[in-house]
């Protein structure tokens, strides 16, 4: 299977990307496998932030989310983060409840772009 093509990726631009890492093949592949692992942390944290149900830990974690998610051109899931550190900070004394649909709504992206890396790997270790 080849890797996909920008028409087809629909949770990070690949072609973007590519070029970002002057069309190296290698290079893109190591950002993607730093990447996986580093997203299923940080999304631990995103998890524990909203337990604690405090807008300023919320807004931390949401704001490298965002660094990552841009660096890989992750713009759907770009703009959900960026919702949500708007409303962290517009509510530094409310946090988001667990089932707010925003939250919802940025997790299936996060599960979506996390297949899509994985699917991108595996074609890149070929």
């Amino acid at each position: 299977m080849p890797p996909h093509t920008p028409e087809s990726t629909s949770h990070f631009d690949l072609a973007a990307l590519r070029s970002d890492m002057s069309e190296s093949r290698a290079a893109v592949r190591v950002v993607l496998e730093t990447f996986a692992p580093w997203l299923t942390d940080t999304r631990q944290q995103l998890r524990a932030a909203i337990e604690s149900a405090e807008a300023e830990p919320l807004g931390r974690v949401a704001h490298r989310l965002r660094g990552a998610l841009a660096q890989l051109r992750a713009a759907p899931a770009v703009a959900l983060v960026k919702k949500l550190e708007a409303h962290c900070k517009a509510n530094p004394e409310a946090c988001l409840s667990r089932d707010h649909a925003l939250l919802a709504e940025l997790d299936a992206e996060l599960d979506a772009l996390a297949a899509e890396v994985a699917a991108q790997l595996e074609a890149l270790r070929r």
